[in-house]
């Protein structure tokens, strides 16, 4: 098939939409997320092999971990080379219960709504929190801060391998 575009020119935007691989989360290693080309036209967009690509499936090693007010930083390597993935917090203040449910009220089994809604929020902040070594999947865009560039994840999530798991028996 004979492409009109050569290997320096962009596609044209209007049919990014048309590469079924635009819409998807691409899986990279981290070395061609760190070379790929960036557009000239539109930021946040990258070329891999004439494809517009923006979203990306990430699998490696946590080798460096930075929490914020707001967000963790962890560097993830996949043996290719080490890219530092932006994870947010799910930060809800103070929002309460949902309308029409007072923190007194209780459920059948004698539950406290708002007893069990705190231990949720504090299993759910104890559980998003990554340590060295985890082998982890980072889904996210490819973003540029300072300079540099990186994924913000929309989903991270720690694989378990077979490699990676054995368990000590008495």
């Amino acid at each position: 098939m004979h492409s009109d575009f050569g290997n320096d020119e962009e596609l044209p935007s209007l049919l990014w939409g048309l590469d079924p691989i635009f819409s998807a989360y691409t899986k990279l290693y981290i070395k061609d997320i760190l070379e790929i080309k960036e557009s000239k036209h539109i930021p946040g967009i990258f070329f891999y092999n004439s494809h517009p690509i923006s979203k990306v499936d990430v699998f490696g090693t946590v080798v460096l971990t930075r929490e914020k007010d707001h967000f963790y930083t962890y560097g993830v390597d996949d043996g290719t080379g080490v890219i530092s993935c932006t994870c947010w917090k799910n930060i809800r203040p103070n929002e309460g219960l949902p309308t029409g449910i007072s923190a007194h009220q209780t459920v059948s089994g004698g539950l406290n709504i708002a007893e069990q809604l705190r231990k949720l929020q504090e299993h759910e902040q104890k559980n998003s929190k990554l340590d060295i070594g985890d082998v982890i999947q980072v889904r996210g865009q490819i973003k540029v801060f300072r300079g540099q560039r990186e994924v913000v994840a929309q989903s991270y999530k720690v694989k378990k391998s077979a490699m990676c798991q054995y368990r000590l028996r008495d």
